[in-house]
């Protein structure tokens, strides 16, 4: 039974690399040892930690991560390259790939662009955060008042560490907070909060935390949709 098991292992783990393997070719990046090592490394992990399958976008960033971990920066700006948004970001991107210890609680909202740096006039942008409620998919039953907060203390809890470096002092930027609050047909739904509701919770949940992480000061929320 143990040999039948190792068998059925080692398939999956080929499955996994071919297909690594496929979308390096697809990207032109060339075969190696470097990246044969590479794609072996990254296979190991999706089938340990993601054995029902990982999106498309969630294996390109994994790939990007592990070049900037063997310290390939060409060929993980190569693949960053190819994904939207994350070619706007591409340096920032890079940065945070190579030292962001966190990063698989945070894969689906990077790769889909959920969470993303950001940059504005006159800040430093290591500072700068985006969250794209737009891009967030939310099901019906988390479309209720007490879910939707729920939902968006998840995320929050994810991110406070952004500014752990920087003392508390930066900026998030919030997108598409209307889309929290309109169904499918644009209509306004009563059941739902209204976007300055939402400021004012996240906005609250900050200030929780800048006495237990020893901030000076607290992110400020930028509400991109004004």
């Amino acid at each position: 039974m143990k040999s039948v098991g190792l068998h059925v292992m080692e398939l999956r783990q080929d499955a996994w690399s071919e297909h690594l393997q496929d979308v390096l070719q697809t990207l032109d990046i060339p075969s190696g040892t470097v990246a044969d090592n590479l794609v072996a490394s990254v296979a190991m992990y999706c089938r340990k930690f993601h054995p029902q399958g990982v999106q498309s976008s969630d294996l390109k960033l994994l790939l990007a991560r592990a070049f900037c971990a063997v310290g390939d920066y060409a060929a993980a700006e190569h693949v960053l390259e190819s994904m939207l948004p994350h070619r706007r970001h591409v340096l920032r991107w890079l940065e945070i790939l190579s030292e962001l210890h966190h990063f698989p609680e945070l894969l689906p909202y990077f790769s889909f662009g959920i969470i993303r740096p950001a940059d504005w006039a006159g800040a430093r942008l290591d500072r700068m955060w985006t969250l794209d409620f737009g891009r967030l998919y939310l099901s019906e039953a988390e479309r209720h008042e007490m879910m939707l907060y729920r939902s968006i203390r998840v995320i929050l809890e994810k991110i406070f560490i952004f500014w752990d470096a920087v003392d508390g002092e930066g900026i998030l930027g919030l997108k598409d907070l209307s889309s929290l609050n309109v169904d499918t047909d644009r209509r306004e739904k009563q059941t739902l909060t209204a976007a300055d509701d939402l400021l004012e919770y996240m906005a609250d949940l900050f200030r929780q935390q800048q006495v237990p992480r020893g901030w000076s000061t607290v992110p400020s929320l930028l509400n991109l949709d004004l």
